[in-house]
């Protein structure tokens, strides 16, 4: 990926369903080479799709947070079967360091949060964990719950 593409991931990041002529525009490029490059990112698997964030999502699901997991001995894979067993886990991350795995945990409310860390924490092969509450986004392709008090 040269510095172009990096361009056309960060457009889309913020607008995924942004037209390739704006998209064009705004890169000083022709359409031609935005949809030659956005197909290349498709065929690649850089890009892997589109997707779109859900208001119910968010007042559904509006507690999030992120956990730490320590995995003992070599059981990563044991554990990231259970993991992903729990709907309320929705992404699993390797990662080096301290901490073997980095979950994104949503729920719709702090008993329900608590429950599910309870549940991963009898998972038999963690060792340890650290779980942080997500107060805000700031940047990134989700969007805050408090967006949602304006919509109709």
């Amino acid at each position: 990926m040269d510095d172009l593409d990096l361009q056309l991931i960060s457009a889309l990041r913020s607008d995924g369903r942004r037209s390739v002529s704006d998209l064009a525009k705004d890169l000083k490029i022709s359409r031609a080479t935005v949809r030659a490059r956005m197909e290349r990112l498709q065929e690649s698997g850089e890009i892997l799709g589109f997707t779109a964030v859900l208001r119910d999502d968010w007042r559904d699901l509006p507690i999030r947070a992120v956990m730490l997991v320590e995995v003992a001995g070599r059981n990563t894979e044991p554990v990231v079967r259970a993991l992903t067993a729990l709907t309320e886990v929705r992404a699993i991350h390797s990662t080096n360091g301290k901490w073997d795995l980095v979950l994104d945990i949503a729920t719709r409310d702090l008993a329900a949060f608590d429950d599910v860390l309870n549940r991963i924490r009898l998972i038999e092969g963690i060792a340890g964990s650290e779980s942080n509450l997500l107060l805000s986004t700031r940047k990134g392709p989700a969007v805050s719950a408090s967006d949602f008090d304006r919509a109709p």
